[in-house]
């Protein structure tokens, strides 16, 4: 079967959340140990990653649509066949994005008011104010949590190790990419990984496993 039971599930949610935590601790100690400034040194003067740039800057642009067309075409697909599990997974996904992703990453990055790496070359003070400006909006990477939500509902919800493998690559190519075209630091992507995570199980928990776990005790 390719998708899980919410038993399985559930045990892959409790996992991924603990790697939030070591996420979060990753973005902290790339503030700290000023692993920032010096990924970027080394982005902005290494050929390769020179040269990458255009596919680098069309990935941030086009990568965010990977998760959404086959998530919003299987809520279609369940509520045109009467399958609830789809429709569940659909809603379960838009919801993680328009609550976690829009919502409350949006609220972070202005109430933090980090300046972005084109706008500012060094700052001293993580979060200086809040701020509605976007060269001011750094903290954490909007794209990364983006395609991370995703990533996670895939890796939380298929048996298949190869879509695993191909959602978390999308989602760390994301966060690369984030950092190649100067927009963000590694801890802002660090931390986007970690709340688009931490999002996805929440949504999980919260929102999609009861409901599971009551379509697969009903009577067929």
């Amino acid at each position: 079967m390719l998708i899980l039971t919410s038993a399985e599930a559930a045990s892959r949610m409790r996992i991924a959340l603990l790697g939030s935590i070591l996420l979060w601790l990753g973005a902290w100690m790339a503030w700290q140990r000023h692993l920032d400034s010096a990924l970027l040194q080394q982005f902005s003067t290494s050929s390769l990653f020179i040269s990458l740039r255009p596919a680098f800057v069309l990935y941030s642009e086009w990568g965010l649509f990977i998760f959404y067309v086959p998530f919003v075409a299987l809520l279609g697909y369940g509520i045109y066949v009467k399958r609830p599990l789809f429709r569940l997974i659909g809603l379960a996904y838009l919801y993680a994005q328009v609550f976690g992703t829009l919502l409350l990453v949006e609220a972070i990055k202005t109430g933090c008011g980090r300046p972005r790496p084109h706008a500012v070359s060094t700052h001293d003070v993580f979060c200086p104010a809040p701020s509605l400006v976007h060269a001011f909006n750094s903290f954490p990477s909007e794209h990364t949590v983006d395609v991370a939500v995703g990533a996670m509902f895939v890796l939380l919800l298929l048996r298949s190790r190869v879509a695993a493998m191909l959602a978390l690559t999308a989602a760390l190519l994301m966060a690369l990419a984030r950092i190649a075209t100067s927009q963000h630091y590694l801890s802002d992507v660090l931390a986007g990984l970690a709340l688009g995570v931490a999002i996805a199980g929440i949504v999980m928990r919260v929102y999609l496993l009861p409901r599971w776990r009551k379509i697969e005790t009903s009577p067929t």
